[in-house]
């Protein structure tokens, strides 16, 4: 017999097991919250293994004493099942009832896809932390698809520049800055938590679109600020200086942002020490002074090639400029070493 007739026969039979399930008294009782915002949900126990391996080692373990079954059963009161109810004081009562909603008897022998409780713009943050907590990969990687796929628009080059294009409008400029940050602030911040979950697939979309800005940094350059430069220092620690004085990522860290982060911190390894990066506190403030000290030197790159390029009598500000930018480095990394050992000595 074919797959799809499995189904087919298959789901009579699965609708039965949900009314059956649903013709019965709710076994468990979940607390959510605390003080006056706590509030408690009988739930099914069959339900809630069957949807999480974490809460079927929960529920049949010894830490089932952290449950309680419900008092209007006599019969299991005397055997001795009234526990103290399972309690997630950190949670929202109303974040619960959402989740509840993807594995609610009714769910049974339907596809995740095949459901009122869909994954969408609405609900994706709030149920990727329960999913992940309870283990519920299949969703964990719906949530990560979605992300990935919706949560950030397309935007061109000419979006990410900081500079007024030809014939833009003051009314249009104003706007798209606003919007041009407030974007790449909602990149940076998925980017972070992609890490945090593992969301494979956004890890790569918002890893590419943040390294693509950064790239562009003589155009975007207001964009990476002090805690930008810290969050993505972050996302390729912790670092170690092997014994070809190469410096190399530990463990697997972002593959889109550890090739600028190594081509920033590349020309200063030879003053740099494993001890100097393993200070979590200065270290990301020297690491911002270089990630200045390249964004500087690529904006006076670019005035050095448009000048040449125009063919323009300009050799005396040429040559000044590259004089200029040749000692760029040697004085402001002194520089950035001199405030990295005053913050050390604070």
């Amino acid at each position: 017999m074919s797959s799809s007739a499995d189904t087919t026969a298959q789901a009579p039979a699965a609708g039965q097991a949900a009314k059956k399930i649903r013709s019965q008294p709710p076994d468990v009782i979940v607390s959510v919250g605390s003080g006056k915002t706590k509030r408690e949900f009988q739930c099914y126990k069959v339900i809630l293994s069957f949807a999480s391996d974490y809460l079927d080692t929960m529920l049949n373990s010894s830490m089932k004493i952290c449950l309680r079954l419900p008092r209007y059963d006599a019969k299991l009161e005397h055997e001795g099942g009234d526990f103290k109810p399972n309690e997630f004081p950190d949670k929202v009562p109303e974040e619960w009832e959402m989740l509840y909603e993807f594995i609610a008897p009714q769910k049974i022998g339907r596809s995740r896809h095949n459901s009122n409780a869909n994954i969408n713009s609405d609900n994706v943050m709030t149920l990727l932390p329960w999913f992940h907590e309870f283990q519920m990969n299949d969703y964990v990687r719906d949530c990560d698809d979605y992300i990935a796929q919706h949560f950030i628009g397309e935007e061109g080059r000419s979006f990410w520049k900081y500079e007024r294009h030809q014939n833009e409008l003051i009314s249009v400029y104003w706007p798209r800055k606003k919007r041009r940050k407030e974007a790449f602030g909602t990149i940076l911040n998925v980017l972070q938590l992609a890490h945090k979950y593992d969301l494979v697939s956004s890890k790569d979309v918002m890893g590419k679109k943040i390294a693509a800005i950064w790239k562009m940094s003589v155009h975007t350059h207001d964009l990476f600020g002090f805690p930008v430069a810290r969050s993505l220092l972050s996302l390729v620690l912790p670092l170690e200086i092997d014994g070809e004085n190469k410096l190399r990522m530990k463990s697997g860290g972002s593959k889109h942002i550890w090739p600028l982060v190594e081509k920033t911190l590349s020309p200063h390894i030879p003053r740099l020490s494993q001890e100097v990066i393993d200070d979590n506190v200065s270290f990301p403030h020297l690491f911002y002074s270089f990630v200045l000290i390249n964004m500087e030197k690529e904006r006076m790159q670019q005035e050095i090639d448009m000048l040449e390029d125009r063919e323009l009598n300009a050799q005396n500000e040429i040559s000044y400029l590259h004089e200029w930018l040749s000692n760029l480095t040697d004085i402001d990394v002194k520089r950035a070493y001199a405030r990295f050992q005053a913050q050390q000595n604070a």
